[in-house]
């Protein structure tokens, strides 16, 4: 193999041909997953898509390399049996946690397997060799949601960890020449405080899909979708329910999904779905509310209104659904807009309109979103959507590296959030964009309260969470942000700036010192957005403290071709650090691999 195309391999996965090296191997398997797909396969698959999900960010925070996945396995290559047996006990503890609300007969199991030893690994990035056949071999000695590990990893870890080891004995395993002394941990091991992440889901979470177009014209699609972003805000309101993010729920648009695997992919126990048809000045709704378990319908309504009457039935759907859900119906007239009032429906069409070319996620569809705020404005001036709307689209502007030189993007979404903020202060897009504002101008302390009361009122998406990070990072408080990062991880799997908190996750994991975590979100970021700026510095730093230069020179070569002229000390004036030290510490990690002064 010619040295480009090994530089090309060592790019994206960080490994060259055939390279071999000590490592620590963690193998994974469904207990009795054979059984469970012959019972039901899409629930099978869609809940261990689920447990995915929740678990595979653990890996990555403790600088975990998914190999690969084999049906119902898992094979992890980790730098260290220490960072090994840190994610197989803490990956076993959110299982247990995830299965409580589970009958169970359907609770998904896990055995794991951990040893260290020699592996050879391929161009591909895949290993081979006696320390992941070991590793196999002792995953079929483990309890169900329990780990076996191996005598080279017990010895390596003793004195390191707090948990009490079962000695099992010599054991002789298939096709391994000797014997092998093995060890157990039991279901009763638990992972240090300081690693454990929020997981646990709420007991009633509600999942509105996208509500179809029924009208024949795909003009009239912003309408269906417009309808279903607003009964999603509306249930949102409501702290006895749970509301998966519109970003989760939208990724179903247009599928022919079942309901059930939809529900068991989203952690929902309910599911709203309906459909809209729009002619002229009339409008009809039909919407149903399913139980995720049994896919029994639990109410269906067709609703006949004038276009005038849209509110009014908006308030409707969500008095009826909170009222099924919930023994008691609590008095909800005028209750969601009791501030930022908005009473044209002509300004809301434009309002839905615009929010539909700013989910294109493109600078064109954010400066046409911008152009219908500013008209639905015009007719409601204290119409807080549109004003947090218009704030979050120049925000985008300015993150996508959209230049005008009259106009100042992040100027323009903080003046936009302040006045909305003015008029409503418990409006969750104008709490993360000045979460957001506030980070980028050196005041995190101020978007961490932001980003917190923001979640107070939507604990169930992610951008709250994703921001509290970011602030808490860039404060000088790191540890404190992988954990809220890592639930944004987890409730953004659909969220179009996914490689964003990824490359979050990368820094503060940097920050703590974690530089292997911070290499494996660093490319984690860059499997997302492969020419990402912001992911290619972090990697590089982290490849740089790690002694490894040969391995960042892909990366920051890529950074020289993105950024001609950059400089250490031109990034160092730039970063919104509160702490100097912090600058020092990122920059050294620069320098170390090879970045100009």
């Amino acid at each position: 193999m010619g040295a480009g195309r090994a530089a090309v391999t060592r790019y994206r996965d960080g490994v060259g041909t055939d390279e071999r090296r000590l490592a620590a191997i963690v193998v994974a398997d469904v207990v009795g997953y054979s059984r469970m797909m012959a019972e039901d396969e899409d629930r099978t698959l869609s809940s261990l898509r689920a447990h995915r999900n929740a678990t595979d960010p653990v890996i990555l925070n403790h600088g975990g390399r998914i190999v690969k996945t084999t049906g119902d396995g898992l094979l992890v290559e980790f730098p260290s049996a220490t960072s090994a047996l840190d994610a197989a006990i803490e990956v076993q503890d959110l299982m247990r946690a995830r299965n409580e609300e589970i009958p169970e007969s359907r609770r998904m199991q896990l055995r794991l397997g951990v040893n260290l030893g020699d592996v050879v690994v391929d161009e591909t990035g895949d290993v081979f060799g006696d320390g992941v056949n070991v590793a196999a071999r002792v995953e079929t000695l483990a309890d169900p949601g329990g780990i076996a590990l191996t005598n080279a990893v017990y010895e390596a870890v003793r004195d390191r960890v707090d948990v009490d080891f079962v000695d099992d004995g010599d054991h002789e395993l298939k096709n391994i020449p000797r014997p092998v002394r093995v060890w157990r941990l039991g279901s009763d091991a638990r992972p240090h405080p300081q690693t454990r992440g929020r997981a646990k889901r709420t007991l009633a979470t509600i999942a509105v899909l996208p509500f179809e177009n029924m009208s024949g014209d795909p003009e009239q699609e912003y309408f269906a979708d417009g309808i279903t972003e607003d009964l999603l805000t509306a249930l949102s309101y409501d702290r006895s329910l749970a509301v998966v993010a519109r970003s989760s729920a939208f990724a179903y648009k247009e599928t022919a999904a079942d309901v059930r695997t939809v529900a068991r992919e989203l952690d929902a126990t309910h599911v709203v779905e309906g459909s809209v048809r729009k002619a002229g000045e009339k409008v009809r709704v039909t919407v149903q509310l399913v139980d995720a378990e049994s896919g029994h319908h639990i109410w269906a309504e067709r609703y006949d209104r004038d276009i005038s009457d849209i509110f009014s039935l908006q308030d409707e759907l969500v008095d009826e659904i909170t009222s099924r859900l919930r023994p008691t119906l609590r008095e909800r007239a005028g209750e969601r807009r009791a501030t930022g009032a908005v009473t044209s429906v002509d300004a809301w069409d434009l309002a839905i309109q615009a929010q539909f070319h700013v989910n294109r996620h493109t600078i064109d569809g954010f400066l046409k979103g911008i152009e219908l705020f500013e008209q639905a404005r015009r007719l409601e001036p204290d119409f807080v959507s549109a004003i947090a709307g218009a704030a979050t689209a120049w925000m985008l502007l300015a993150v996508f590296g959209w230049r005008d030189e009259d106009v100042n993007p992040w100027q323009r979404g903080f003046a936009d959030a302040e006045a909305a903020y003015k008029i409503d202060t418990d409006d969750y897009d104008t709490l993360f964009v000045l979460s957001a504002v506030r980070s980028a101008t050196g005041r995190p302390d101020e978007g961490a309260q932001y980003a917190r009361r923001a979640i107070e009122l939507n604990p169930h998406s992610s951008g709250g969470f994703h921001m509290l990070g970011h602030n808490l990072d860039v404060a000088g408080q790191p540890h404190e942000a992988i954990p809220e990062l890592t639930q944004a991880w987890r409730l953004g799997r659909h969220e179009p700036s996914r490689y964003d908190i990824a490359n979050d996750l990368a820094h503060a994991h940097y920050m703590a010192g974690n530089y292997e975590a911070a290499r494996t979100w660093g490319r984690k970021s860059l499997e997302f957005v492969d020419d990402y700026l912001q992911a290619q510095i972090v990697l590089v730093a982290a490849l740089g403290q790690l002694g490894k230069p040969d391995e960042a020179r892909p990366h920051v070569d890529a950074v020289l071709r993105s950024r001609p002229g950059f400089s250490c000390a031109q990034h160092r004036s730039r970063v919104a650090y509160v702490r100097d030290e912090d600058r020092d510490h990122f920059v050294a990690g620069l320098l170390e691999a090879g970045l100009p002064e």
